[in-house]
């Protein structure tokens, strides 16, 4: 597949929405749901796609660790107690992949072109950019994590952005 072709992506879009306006992550998506391995029925889920055109030393995603979709209080502060297990999905499509801590502390590298299960417990963050190349992040999760207060839902990505060292980045 090349990526460069395709859109920047989808903010959080059912399903249907993402085949709608690409086409070409049908096949991947309906891996994932011919897999058996959605907990709840397709129409439960959000789909976020995120193409990221990269160069060395960029991060295409949150470089320090952190959980997705951590539940929010009525002061929109995290609260970590209201986790879930329930599960999200990935898919990338190549690297930098995604770097995950277990409770041990031991990190591991899920691999690309694979679907891969992850909850809110799940603490993860990404890697640095070492070639330049195009990449294709696809997350799928429950309705119900999306915030109150995310903006854009259910259209396509204007931008995806990137991460930079801020000790290294010079203008």
């Amino acid at each position: 597949m090349d990526w460069s072709k395709s859109h920047n992506g989808v903010m959080l879009c059912s399903f249907e929405e993402t085949i709608k306006l690409m086409p070409e992550v049908k096949p991947i998506l309906d891996e994932l749901i011919e897999s058996n391995m959605l907990e709840l029925p397709a129409d439960q889920y959000a789909v976020d796609v995120k193409i990221h055109m990269l160069m060395p030393e960029q991060f295409p995603c949150i470089p320090n660790w952190h959980r997705d979709f951590v539940p929010r209080d009525e002061n929109l502060k995290r609260d970590f107690r209201a986790l879930t297990g329930e599960k999200m999905y990935m898919w990338l499509s190549g690297a930098p992949l995604t770097e995950y801590k277990n409770k041990k502390g031991e990190s591991s590298f899920k691999p690309a072109k694979q679907w891969h299960s992850f909850t809110q417990h799940d603490l993860h963050r990404g890697t640095r950019c070492e070639e330049h190349t195009w990449r294709c992040f696809i997350r799928v999760i429950p309705k119900k994590f999306i915030h109150s207060t995310t903006i854009n839902v259910g259209q396509l990505r204007r931008h995806t952005q990137v991460y930079l060292d801020s000790n290294k980045f010079k203008w």
